[in-house]
């Protein structure tokens, strides 16, 4: 039980660790080596307690029988313990080994929980099947295992033959006590009661050293795999949390020579972006794939800090807020959106589970989002499950759903500004015009930065700014930048040839 109390600290504390830990570091394979690594020596925490009261226990059973066997022959208890000292060498050398061995090949037990992960959940179900890619991955996974269980294995073997030899010198001190003790009762040196004291306290000593080696190498073991723990540490985060200004509500927003590059790459994704959107403005980002657009708002939202420059929010560096207050002004909805194995209530309250008013705001989101039909459709309402690992009555929902569920979490929120990025990409047309005409609705008055590639939907907003590797190259008023004849009104032009072409 003790173990189990135990055993759910840990977790808890790196489940803290993971959910403190900045982005950056989930593109990094060395954090997700570390990760693993601490996630599965855990255990040795909680081993290293019951570890530690055993070799005590030994300490005691092999000073009581080296003392005795020592009162009586001190030679006898010294030749068992030399005997026994190459082997507990050899032991502390392979597990040193063996653990350097299971860090080395961390990134392949990865690959290899990877493959069968993909292999055995429902993401990626349909594109394995669609590939008869089963055998491929089947072949895969076998490489894998097979080299790292090769690796494992000619160490695991080396170490068995050199052990096996050197845990024979204790027998053999052991047959020496004996045949010694022999000769002396033979020539009448020693009783009878001598031989089997000697031998029995011989026999006793190497059994209480082999405890007592296999406690201290366990120790051993497990103060190795806890320094993979502490490794996690070695990751510091690059977003401080050192600002003490609470942000109530978000008015202007300024971008003053912005400069940034992914941690880890040499390549620039903004340079020197500057431009302004006042208190209750809506500003659209136009930009082709990769032009910086998303990038933009983990700057805003302090998912990453910038190389150079600064990010304000109503003229003071968002670097003074505290981080909290500063994401929970903005309602946001990711390009990459992500919803969760939960029920539909719980997915909602995710985003503000401070607010009140009941199911009542939850329906009024979904409303807002196009989603009221969907929530309607599903035979548990609100308590269904977004998944069917956990129920049979869940729901998987299709992209567009998805979507819709996404949004209104994003309605939900209690917000003074928002952030919408390509929030129409997995609707159809027609849901995409009843989102975009809620929205103008709930971003009347507050302050709004959303992407979208579809330039029809670009009419909800103010002012345009156009972004093309990494730098803005024109901004202005939809109307403006068609009759300035630019990058914007090429990509206009583009979409609007594209519905002029007949219908086959």
């Amino acid at each position: 039980m003790h173990g189990e109390l135990i055993s759910r600290q840990i977790t808890m504390q790196m489940m803290e660790k993971a959910l403190s830990t900045d982005i950056e570091f989930f593109d990094n394979p060395a954090y997700y080596d570390k990760l693993t690594a601490a996630s599965r020596d855990s255990y040795s925490l909680v081993n290293i307690l019951w570890n530690v009261l055993e070799c005590i226990s030994s300490c005691i059973t092999f000073a009581g029988t080296f003392a005795v066997l020592c009162g009586s022959n001190p030679l006898y208890g010294i030749a068992v313990l030399l005997a026994a000292f190459p082997s507990a060498i050899a032991g502390v050398r392979y597990t040193k080994s063996l653990f350097k061995l299971s860090v080395e090949q961390l990134n392949g037990e990865r690959r290899k929980s990877y493959i069968h992960s993909i292999s055995t959940t429902r993401q990626h179900a349909q594109d394995i099947r669609l590939f008869d890619a089963g055998g491929y991955l089947k072949e895969r996974y076998a490489g894998i295992w097979n080299a790292l269980f090769g690796a494992r294995r000619k160490m695991l073997r080396k170490r068995s033959i050199l052990t096996g030899i050197l845990e024979l010198l204790p027998e053999l001190a052991i047959l020496g006590i004996t045949i010694v003790v022999c000769f002396r009762v033979l020539s009448g040196g020693a009783t009878v009661g001598d031989y089997s004291l000697y031998t029995g306290l011989a026999v006793q000593l190497n059994a209480s050293v082999f405890a007592l080696s296999s406690s201290a190498l366990q120790i051993y073991d497990d103060k190795l795999r806890i320094a993979n723990i502490k490794a996690l540490d070695t990751f510091q985060n690059r977003v401080v949390n050192n600002g003490g200004k609470m942000l109530v509500a978000v008015g202007t927003i300024e971008f003053c020579g912005v400069t940034f590059a992914y941690p880890g790459t040499m390549r620039n994704v903004l340079e020197d972006i500057s431009f302004t959107i006042a208190g209750g403005e809506k500003v659209a980002l136009v930009g082709l794939n990769g032009s910086g657009k998303s990038t933009l708002i983990k700057l805003l939202l302090r998912f990453y800090d910038v190389d150079q420059g600064s990010v304000k929010i109503n003229g003071t560096d968002i670097r003074e807020y505290e981080l909290k207050t500063l994401r929970h002004a903005f309602s946001v909805y990711f390009q990459d959106m992500q919803n969760y194995g939960f029920t539909l209530r719980e997915n909602m309250q995710l985003a503000d589970r401070d607010r009140t008013g009941g199911d009542g705001a939850i329906y009024k989101a979904f409303s807002d989002s196009d989603a009221k039909d969907l929530l309607e459709r599903l035979p548990g309402g609100l308590d269904t499950y977004l998944t069917r690992i956990f129920k049979d009555d869940g729901a998987e929902l299709s992209g567009g759903q998805n979507q819709k569920v996404a949004l209104a979490r994003a309605f939900y929120r209690r917000n003074t500004a928002l952030i919408l990025d390509e929030p129409s990409s997995n609707l159809d047309p027609e849901a995409e015009h009843r989102v975009f005409e809620g929205l103008k609705r709930l971003c009347e008055g507050k302050t709004t930065l959303f992407t979208s590639h579809r330039l029809s939907n670009i009419v909800l907003a103010d002012r345009i700014v156009v972004i093309e590797n990494g730098r803005i190259i024109e901004q202005g008023t939809q109307s403006e930048l068609i009759r300035n004849k630019n990058r914007y009104a090429e990509l206009f032009r583009y979409q609007q040839e594209k519905f002029r072409e007949p219908i086959c």
